[in-house]
């Protein structure tokens, strides 16, 4: 078995572990006669029985179980990246379900009765879940790329040669996304009055959506307005905002096996923003000429460069030079 195939298997068996862990409880621990199962304040304003929730969440966990088994058998034949998320999804929704239960039953021994359990239980569930999504998304390695075949996807002009003499100069360009400088602002107010209702009810639900709200917030500000730099390290996208300047997104010089300059059009990479595609991600302001990088991983990066393609081209210059050097060994340690 490969390590790749290994890998797989293990992931599946990490999805399917959830409902194991619900059947190992039953052997050993007794149902509580009565969990809590709804909030909305601190403490609990909704019951149901032990029995019954645990039957919830063994069927929501079974299920979720014999669908990963399904898609570990059928890898060979499906899309890695299909087969990569819906194993993610599995976990998370199997090992919710197992943590909804969990969390109920153990919440109610260790407050000493379901009247007691306080909110923070109903919320680990959702922590749990997203962890082990995450895990398994992880675990669930992609097909080994072949260069070679990336390669051959790149114009012959646009691909990377090495370069032996000369450094890079450095190149770089600002931009402001009005689109998403309103999205920031959209989700900033929805958040905010989604974090006030959630504060009535409860002070560490509350506590949670405000931390959520101005995370999501912040995130989408910092792609408003932007600078991208081409030196010896590559490209890095960058925030120029004052509170927030820090690196958003960087490709390697090792990285590049390829770069040209395309007109990018929203209609084609998923619309006007920061949009994620299966096989491309793009930032795009308004559409326009912009740099496509072919990367290794054969995924595209399109960057829209709102100063004309002129400067798309010195960009696509500049980083097909530092991607030159370091292919030659040349470029910065």
């Amino acid at each position: 078995m490969t390590s790749v195939r290994a890998t797989r298997v293990i992931a599946g068996i990490w999805a399917m572990l959830p409902f194991l862990l619900l059947l190992i409880a039953a052997t050993l621990w007794q149902a509580p006669g009565r969990v809590p199962t709804h909030w909305t304040s601190d403490l609990p304003d909704g019951f149901s029985t032990g029995a019954g929730v645990f039957a919830v969440a063994l069927s929501v966990a079974g299920f979720c179980a014999a669908g990963a088994a399904l898609l570990t058998l059928l890898s060979a034949f499906l899309p890695a990246l299909l087969c990569r998320w819906l194993l993610a999804l599995l976990a998370g929704v199997a090992a919710a379900a197992a943590g909804t239960y969990g969390a109920a039953a153990w919440g109610t021994r260790l407050a000493g009765g379901p009247e007691r359990v306080h909110v923070v239980w109903a919320l680990a569930p959702f922590v749990v879940a997203l962890l082990w999504a995450w895990v398994a998304y992880v675990l669930y390695r992609p097909d080994p790329v072949d260069r070679q075949a990336v390669l051959d996807t790149v114009p012959e002009r646009s691909r990377v040669v090495p370069l032996m003499a000369g450094g890079t100069a450095p190149w770089a360009t600002l931009m402001r996304s009005g689109v998403l400088t309103g999205t920031a602002v959209f989700v900033g107010v929805v958040l905010t009055a989604t974090t006030a209702v959630s504060w009535v009810s409860s002070m560490w639900l509350g506590v949670a959506t405000a931390l959520l709200a101005v995370a999501m917030t912040l995130f989408v500000l910092a792609w408003s307005r932007v600078e991208v730099r081409v030196d010896e390290q590559g490209l890095t996208i960058r925030s120029t905002l004052a509170l927030l300047p820090v690196r958003l997104l960087q490709v390697a010089p090792e990285d590049v096996v390829g770069v040209e300059v395309r007109d990018l059009d929203p209609m084609r990479w998923g619309g006007i923003g920061l949009r994620w595609l299966p096989g491309r991600t793009a930032y795009i302001v308004r559409g326009g000429p912009g740099i496509v990088v072919h990367r290794a991983s054969g995924r595209l990066l399109g960057v829209e460069v709102t100063e004309g393609e002129e400067v798309a081209a010195a960009g696509a210059r500049a980083l097909l030079a530092s991607a030159g050097h370091a292919l030659s060994g040349g470029g910065a340690s």
